[in-house]
């Protein structure tokens, strides 16, 4: 059993430094995005913007499908060091554990709401706007190149929560 926790362990980290190099692609990206109210220039998501969007999807729907085998493990975890080491300790850990998986999960959650906020700003092609960015009338939502910076951001954070409980884990097996 410890072998698939480190295995797994192994796999977060991965999902990890997939995530942040979606994350260099998003924030490359984001200059890209062009909007001009004016004009009526909307901006257009290219094929490495999607792809980016599509990895991260793709790493969320398996973080949270994920989610009840993390807790499993957190418990073994915590019952492997409970038996090998001193019960205050190994309460530590396990506490440190809980704290990383929960951090992971809503990790997830606030970068999908921002990537599902993302996807909706650009595929709105029916004449939305974004308003005069002073005054009574400033703007109801991002612009789409901040968006994009926002969702790089909420992904390196789920990476970093992901790396330590990857680091976490590995160190209560060993």
């Amino acid at each position: 059993m410890p072998e698939s926790i480190v295995e797994r362990a192994a796999a977060e980290a991965a999902r990890a430094a997939r995530l942040r190099r979606a994350a260099v692609t998003l924030r490359g990206q984001a200059a890209t995005l062009k909007y001009h109210p004016a004009t009526g220039q909307k901006p257009r998501a290219g094929a490495e913007l999607t792809a980016a969007l599509d990895t991260m999807t793709q790493i969320l729907n398996d973080l949270q499908r994920a989610a009840a085998q993390r807790a499993d493990d957190a418990a073994s975890a915590a019952a492997a060091t409970a038996a090998a080491a001193l019960a205050e300790r190994a309460e530590a850990s396990a506490r440190a554990v809980r704290q990383a998986h929960a951090d992971v999960d809503q990790g997830a959650q606030v970068t999908a709401a921002a990537i599902e906020v993302m996807r909706r700003v650009l595929a709105d092609s029916n004449g939305a706007t974004i308003d005069a960015p002073y005054g009574h009338h400033a703007p109801r939502r991002q612009h789409p190149g901040a968006l994009c910076t926002i969702v790089a951001e909420r992904a390196e954070g789920l990476a970093r929560s992901l790396e330590s409980l990857a680091i976490l884990t590995a160190n209560l097996i060993t």
